[in-house]
């Protein structure tokens, strides 16, 4: 079964994640400009002067092809400059323009656009959201009647972190993976954090019903158009349109290649955002001024104000006077390594990109960088970089190698599937597994013997996904082209007349729904 998670490789919930805790102590009450903080713009310009050779270092020690980067301060936008190429061994350029997938950082630019819903008298935060959309329905009756648009903004709704991400990749469209959250046991209700794909885009296709247009419109409609985002689309038909667009690039065997394209219109809200960086720098403007551009009110400043304050804390502190990391409403908010109040969130796809925006808004600084490869901490790494020298005059440490240590494990083999075991035992003959399987949560998959051997075809859109002999009745699946490296097992019950009763699927989402029966 293929995987293909918004924010990380594995689906699994911080790819974001804080930095070190080692801060250098928060910066005293800032007295210079006119909001008051600390940072002056003669840091910013040294800051800005030295930005190509950060970038440019990172691209070089990572081979990531194409790489774009804003910073704003004080209303304005002092960098805005693209990297490096569109598409590998290809000529065209990066450039302001260039458009690329945002991947989770769709989430906070979603939430965005809800709360300009929120701000005019549309919804409310804390609404409850089975009266917009009567059909969302959770495992626990309780939770569907009283889960709010802010529960489900911030991953507090209980759902397991990667519910309904599998099933998006196999060609279910958005209101059926929807329709089959209520499949999915949940962790506990507002005392869990769960970072959930479709629990964002549940959030956002309500919010969109109780304005009564398609989400896509309604991001049109409550932010691009308004603020002046030209570029930038929840659909991915318009990001193909774009004649000037990023391939995203997956690193196989040490080498950059195009990634196979990532769709991602059934997660739109969480991760289906594409744009620009001069969008991009226009949309850390308006965060910064409280919903204003040019003078103009385009969200309400109480509504935008709520998501970025702490909803649940994503991860025990570590110490008692560690900076702790909260899930605000499509946003991570914190105290960053340097001591600074950070509203951050980051994207990646595992075919191929990797985004990250980070505001200071003492500061009121921001940090945005895209990139067409895969997660492997160049964005991070070239957004702590420019803070780093903005505040300090020069990085603190290696932030490039920092997050790329960060994300290695998501690239090594599970060790225990690489090479069978010395005593592996011969696989029952075919027949013995072909057939139907299915539970109420993935519908009905086909086990088929051609040619090559046997092969899983899965969902509506037959994906299909040939298998390699294990172990006895345990088999291989390879379902992401952008990680050779990570198969799935496959593993077969067998019943007492010699064949396959049900399969149980290797790193399935949906709490406890991994196994499907013979049909």
């Amino acid at each position: 079964m293929v995987l293909l998670a918004a924010c990380s490789s594995s689906g699994q919930s911080k790819p974001e994640s804080a930095p070190p805790t080692t801060a250098d102590g928060p910066p005293g009450p800032g007295t210079t400009g006119a909001y008051g903080g600390a940072v002056t713009r003669a840091q910013v310009d040294a800051a800005v002067s030295k930005i190509d050779d950060i970038v440019q270092s990172g691209m070089s020690s990572t081979g990531v092809p194409g790489v774009a980067v804003a910073v704003v301060f004080h209303d304005q936008v002092v960098l805005a400059k693209g990297y490096g190429v569109r598409t590998i061994g290809q000529p065209d350029k990066i450039d302001t323009d260039t458009v690329f997938q945002l991947a989770s950082m769709s989430k906070p630019v979603s939430s965005t656009a809800v709360a300009a819903l929120v701000g005019k008298g549309v919804i409310k935060w804390s609404d409850p959201v089975h009266p917009y959309a009567p059909s969302l329905v959770f495992s626990d009756p309780w939770v569907t009647d009283h889960v709010t648009f802010a529960d489900l903004y911030s991953h507090r709704t209980g759902l397991p972190g990667d519910a309904g991400d599998s099933l998006e990749s196999i060609g279910y469209t958005r209101d059926q993976i929807l329709q089959r959250l209520r499949y999915v046991p949940l962790n506990p209700f507002r005392a869990s954090y769960g970072y959930a794909n479709f629990g964002t885009t549940a959030g956002g296709d309500a919010a969109a019903k109780a304005a009564g247009v398609g989400f896509e419109d309604m991001m049109d409609q409550q932010l691009f158009q308004p603020a002046g985002m030209t570029a930038s689309s929840a659909r991915y038909a318009d990001f193909l349109a774009r004649a000037d667009r990023a391939t995203i690039h997956a690193r196989i065997d040490g080498n950059w290649v195009p990634g196979p394209p990532r769709m991602p219109d059934a997660q739109a809200p969480a991760g289906g955002v594409s744009s620009n960086i001069k969008d991009m720098a226009t949309w850390m403007r308006l965060q910064l001024a409280g919903g204003k551009l040019a003078g103009q009110q385009i969200v309400a400043e109480d509504a935008l104000a709520a998501t970025h304050t702490p909803q649940i804390v994503i991860d025990p502190l570590a110490a008692p006077d560690a900076p702790g990391d909260f899930y605000g409403l499509g946003w991570i908010v914190g105290v960053n390594h340097l001591g600074y109040m950070r509203w951050a969130h980051s994207g990646a796809f595992t075919n191929g990109a990797a985004t990250t925006v980070q505001l200071l808004p003492t500061e009121q600084l921001g940090v945005v960088v895209l990139t067409n490869g895969q997660p492997i901490g160049l964005s991070e790494g070239v957004a702590d970089d420019i803070i780093d020298t903005v505040v300090k005059g020069a990085p603190t440490q290696d932030w490039v190698k920092h997050w790329g240590e960060h994300f290695a494990p998501e690239y090594i083999p599970d060790p225990s599937l690489v090479t069978p075991p010395a005593n592996s035992t011969p696989a029952q003959p075919n027949d013995a597994y072909t057939g139907s399987y299915a539970n109420d949560f993935y519908g009905t998959f086909e086990v088929t013997d051609g040619p090559a051997g046997l092969s899983l075809v899965e969902g509506p859109a037959k994906v299909t996904f040939p298998l390699t002999h294990f172990d006895g009745n345990t088999f291989l699946e390879f379902p992401v082209a952008g990680e050779p490296h990570k198969p799935l097992a496959i593993e077969f019950t067998m019943g007492p007349d010699g064949k396959a009763s049900a399969i149980s699927l290797g790193g399935a989402d949906g709490g406890g729904l991994e196994t499907l029966t013979r049909a």
